[in-house]
């Protein structure tokens, strides 16, 4: 019975691609404070955006943000990325898009 739901599934590949689920990831390191989290969630909330993951963690006086989004374009991403760069506490931004999973 799998096999005959594996048949009909189609293949993705090529032109199809671009229904594939993407999802971004940043990573931030900032300097500890209080503000900080609200601010770099804000900027997901101002577009009506919900994180499916925000992991924060205190290392010494650095705070390590992990905040994943799905759906964004990689356009969209590199705009929040590049905000998120311009806010005093922040010391680093790296942005990866994944693809699938």
């Amino acid at each position: 019975m799998s096999t005959a739901l594996a048949a009909a599934a189609p293949a993705v590949s090529g032109p199809h691609l671009a229904f594939v689920s993407r999802s971004a990831h940043f990573e931030i390191i900032a300097n500890v404070d209080p503000h900080i989290s609200l601010r770099i969630l804000n900027y997901f909330a101002q577009r009506d955006l919900v994180p499916s993951m925000f992991r924060s963690r205190r290392i010494r006086e650095k705070l390590e943000m992990r905040v994943v989004v799905p759906g964004l374009t990689e356009h969209d991403a590199a705009v929040i990325a590049e905000k998120m760069r311009g806010q005093f506490a922040v010391a680093a931004v790296t942005l990866e898009m994944v693809v699938g999973g």
